[in-house]
């Protein structure tokens, strides 16, 4: 008899290193609380954070000439597993998972 054991997921360790696609513009990363306020952003918003290594835990991006959003999207979720991928529509957010 097969044993399943469900997905380990894998525990955040204070660095944000994504990978993203040759020819996308990342748009926003790192924001005050006053600017993320500004542009409608969430308080507890990852781009108001940063990681142990100092750098932002979030970041927004727009796919490269050419490529729908939603194919950018898929491909960013693709290269990307450990990390939440969010299509909001005129660009994609990515944040750690939790």
């Amino acid at each position: 008899m097969e044993v399943r054991r469900s997905p380990r997921r894998l525990r955040f360790n204070g660095r944000f290193a994504p990978k993203g696609l040759q020819g996308e513009k990342v748009t926003s990363t790192f924001r005050t609380p006053s600017r993320n306020a500004a542009v409608g952003g969430v308080s507890n918003s990852f781009h108001t954070r940063r990681g142990v290594d100092g750098k932002p835990l979030a970041r927004d991006s727009v796919p490269p000439p050419g490529m729908s959003m939603g194919e950018y999207h898929r491909r960013l979720k693709a290269l990307n597993p450990n990390y939440d991928v969010i299509n909001e529509g005129d660009h994609v957010h990515m944040e750690p998972k939790g």
